[in-house]
């Protein structure tokens, strides 16, 4: 009898721990799922899970900031290196201001010029753009704002940040240049510019048709070459700007004398052909003009 009574005793122990196991087990799994009838994971699953959620809600906004950030990088670069090594370079250098559109205008009417020199399938033309005042202008404007009684607009620092790009634009590379007439009687003084009748040695007709264009032996008005006069794009720039070619610029042949001298015969060609431009067949620009001022409002 004690023998049966002990056996007993031990079978209802086992099965008290096995029902405390299965009671254990079963709220493992409501804590780990999260509630009934769904199936449990594992505790590295949840833990992982965690770890990026509590990540997540922490530093997304530095996520998200650094990947638009990482993507503007991605795409400027990918830009910079489509147009890192354009065709022609050309440079103005004035007081008025042109607008990115205005620029992008123009460039598209000289990409139809030129050919594709460096071989990457494609004609890209880039036009810089450099607004500032000479100390001259700046002592002609500084008067006439006395004279006037108007305050001055001109941020003396931004002029001389802006005048300091501007000579290391113009003193390192080769360039089509096309400048207020301060600006470009600096460069003509020091010789700069390579001379018309070097550009034109093998076409003097083509010089001699420049007639009072020329305003001396480097430049041309711009304003009264006939491309200006026939697009409407490039008249853009002041009334009393120049174009010229800029000579092989010291600091270009100490740092690659060849290639600078390929920019610059690239570059003459350019000059030439916007010189040389005739009208299309047909166009009066005399009767243009007319019509123009027909239609102009009265003032």
């Amino acid at each position: 009898m004690a023998e049966e009574e002990k056996k007993r005793n031990e079978a209802e122990e086992r099965t008290q721990e096995e029902a405390h196991e299965a009671e254990s087990n079963a709220a493992r799994r409501l804590r780990l799922t999260g509630g009934e009838g769904e199936d449990p994971i594992h505790e590295g699953e949840a833990a992982e899970g965690s770890f990026f959620s509590n990540f997540w809600y922490h530093h997304k906004w530095k996520v998200i900031i650094g990947a638009a950030f990482a993507f503007i990088l991605i795409t400027g670069i990918s830009q910079y290196a489509a147009h890192s090594d354009p065709d022609i370079t050309m440079l103005y250098a004035g007081t008025k201001y042109i607008t990115a559109t205005q620029n992008q205008k123009l460039t598209d009417i000289f990409e139809t010029m030129t050919e594709d020199r460096n071989g990457d399938g494609k004609t890209y033309v880039q036009l810089n753009d450099v607004v500032f005042y000479t100390e001259d202008q700046l002592a002609e404007y500084t008067a006439w704002c006395q004279e006037n009684g108007e305050d001055m607009t001109v941020d003396r620092l931004a002029n001389k940040q802006a005048n300091d790009r501007y000579v290391q634009q113009v003193w390192a590379d080769p360039l089509i240049c096309i400048f207020s007439e301060s600006q470009y009687s600096e460069v003509a003084r020091s010789g700069g510019f390579v001379k018309l009748a070097d550009l034109f040695a093998d076409d003097p007709d083509s010089l001699e048709n420049l007639g009072d264009a020329a305003a001396d032996e480097y430049g041309v008005r711009f304003w009264e070459t006939k491309f200006c006069k026939f697009y409407d794009a490039a008249q853009i720039f002041p009334r009393d700007a120049l174009i010229a070619v800029r000579t092989v610029p010291t600091m270009s042949a100490l740092t690659g004398r060849k290639k600078a001298e390929e920019a610059q015969a690239a570059n003459a060609e350019m000059f030439r052909r916007i010189l040389t431009f005739e009208y299309p067949e047909g166009y009066d620009p005399e009767k243009q003009e007319q019509q123009a001022e027909a239609v102009s409002p009265d003032p």
